[in-house]
């Protein structure tokens, strides 16, 4: 009974718990990433009816046009991480931050990818060590690197995919950490440095926003406006001043790795996670372009929209021109978990075609779990809570089963002991009734009687009675041994060795409970990498 009252208990403890953390894991490791991205919906914007007048009628026949909006994707710095990408941090650590890393980023990529968009812009630092100086142009690293890239960022082919330099893809400045061959790797991986595409009669317009800031450089050091100086060929400025000189007739869409200048300080709304866009400059990055690049852009570009990256976190500022009209810009969150922001994001852009009745875009973001904040405020939190769990049921069962032993020990012991110690009146009653036999004969020890058999003495009669009470004491004696062996055995385990039997016993448990959940985080994540 004992035995079966602790196996009930822990089953049901076992149970309840296994249920519980496969809830949990499937909710966090699968259910949150397309349940976080099923709330951002495309923005959606109210198309006007048009009135058209007949030629033969005076009456007014209300037509609504009805337009189909282009759906883009717009993902920023996923910054794919690697080994120089921590120099202090140990290999192994490294290489399970990068499995971690990869994992957060695949999940991330496949909800967005379920709001199935009509193209995809990628808004630069698409590798952290992209720019790394090595071996040559078409390093086996290097390509390696590039196949991580789109293994993580698989996709329909028939989405088309545009791609924008960044200061981590091409570098910054003169470094010897910078591969002189960064740009030549680039291009042949991702397309050119400037480009510009038509999407739904819009003209979005890419610039290689880390080459303008180096040319601005030069500009600046010899002392020339933007008027007076000589574009570099293939540059950032020579590619914006030919696309102003065609005369563009389709609105067009800006999109740039590094922000626009703005003054210090300036708000970037309410969904920043924290302070705001600062001028600041170092090796290999600059966080704004300057006040001149800015204003050359806006000036020969007039975009109707700005769309920037490169500072990992959310920011809107409104840019105005010397007309007066004022410029939205959009700074989108990294969709990476590592780029230090709680809440990796991605923007979502809807365009309806210029030429019905109204013309217009709207882009918002969509902001995805906090996986830092999974593992630190639900996984260990309720490890522990579980961990407590286990501990209170092992030592309540310990002593119910406890209990129940010794009860039943101290009962059959007792009773065994009734059974081979008769009561003494009993004894004397079973005496009375068995007659003596030397009282009905009279022994003469004489020479003519030796050859005279003797009557049976007593022992004779009474001998087989005691063989069997003899064989039934040895028998229970036996028993009672083996119980005495029993209760030791017992009593060794709960006191003596009750510290080595009881860890064992929680263990056991944490083992039963903990091979479940960690069965489906590794079949999930071995499902996240493999499918392609």
């Amino acid at each position: 009974m004992a035995l079966s009252f602790k196996s009930t208990k822990r089953r049901i403890v076992i149970n309840c718990l296994r249920v519980w953390w496969i809830w949990i894991t499937l909710w966090y490791e699968y259910g949150i990433f397309p349940y976080s991205a099923g709330k951002c919906n495309w923005p959606q914007m109210d198309v006007s009816p048009s009135f058209t007048f007949t030629s033969t009628s005076i009456m007014i026949i209300l037509t609504k046009i009805h337009q189909t909006p282009k759906h883009a994707l717009l993902v920023a710095d996923p910054q794919i991480i690697d080994h120089r990408s921590y120099p202090g941090r140990p290999a192994l650590l490294t290489y399970i931050s990068q499995l971690i890393v990869d994992l957060n980023l695949r999940k991330n990529w496949r909800a967005a990818l379920r709001s199935a968009p009509d193209v995809v812009f990628f808004l630069g630092d698409y590798m952290d060590s992209g720019y790394s100086n090595l071996e040559n142009s078409v390093s086996i690293r290097y390509e390696r690197y590039v196949k991580r890239f789109t293994k993580i960022f698989s996709m329909d082919s028939e989405i088309p995919t545009y791609f924008i330099p960044g200061n981590h893809d091409v570098g910054l400045g003169p470094s010897t950490f910078f591969s002189p061959h960064a740009r030549t790797r680039y291009t042949s991986h991702f397309g050119p440095l400037n480009s510009h595409v038509s999407v739904a009669n819009y003209t979005f317009v890419l610039i290689d926003a880390p080459g303008l800031v180096e040319e601005d450089y030069k500009r600046h050091g010899f002392g020339k406006t933007y008027a007076d100086w000589t574009p570099v060929p293939g540059g950032t400025i020579s590619f914006v001043k030919s696309f102003a000189a065609k005369g563009n007739t389709e609105p067009t869409i800006l999109l740039s790795h590094i922000p626009l200048s703005r003054p210090e300080g300036s708000n970037c709304g309410p969904l920043r996670e924290r302070g705001t866009i600062r001028r600041g400059v170092g090796v290999g990055y600059q966080n704004t372009l300057g006040k001149d690049s800015s204003t050359f852009l806006l000036e020969h570009l007039r975009p109707t929209l700005i769309l920037s990256g490169d500072d990992h976190d959310y920011c809107e500022y409104s840019h105005t021109l010397t007309t007066g009209s004022r410029i939205r810009e959009v700074t989108v969150k990294s969709l990476s978990m590592a780029m230090g922001i709680k809440k990796p994001g991605y923007q979502m852009l809807s365009i309806i075609p210029p030429g019905g009745p109204t013309f217009s875009h709207l882009d918002a973001p969509c902001l995805l779990p906090d996986q830092l904040s999974i593992y630190l405020d639900a996984y260990i939190p309720l490890a522990l809570i579980s961990l407590v769990i286990v501990l209170v049921a092992c030592i309540i069962r310990g002593q119910h089963y406890r209990h129940w032993t010794f009860r039943s020990l101290s009962h059959t012991k007792r009773k065994l002991k009734e059974n081979t110690r008769p009561s003494k009146p009993q004894h004397f009653r079973r005496l009375t009734r068995t007659p003596t036999v030397m009282d009905d004969y009279e022994f003469t020890l004489d020479d003519s009687d030796t050859d005279q058999k003797l009557p049976p003495p007593v022992s004779a009669t009474v001998l087989p009675k005691k063989q069997n009470t003899l064989s039934t004491i040895f028998s229970r004696g036996r028993r009672v041994c083996q119980l005495i062996s029993l209760q030791s055995l017992a009593r060794a385990i709960f006191t003596s060795n009750r510290r080595g039997s009881f860890y064992s016993e929680f263990l056991c448990d944490v083992r039963d409970v903990a091979v479940f959940p960690l069965g489906i985080i590794f079949l999930i994540s071995l499902w996240t990498f493999t499918d392609v």
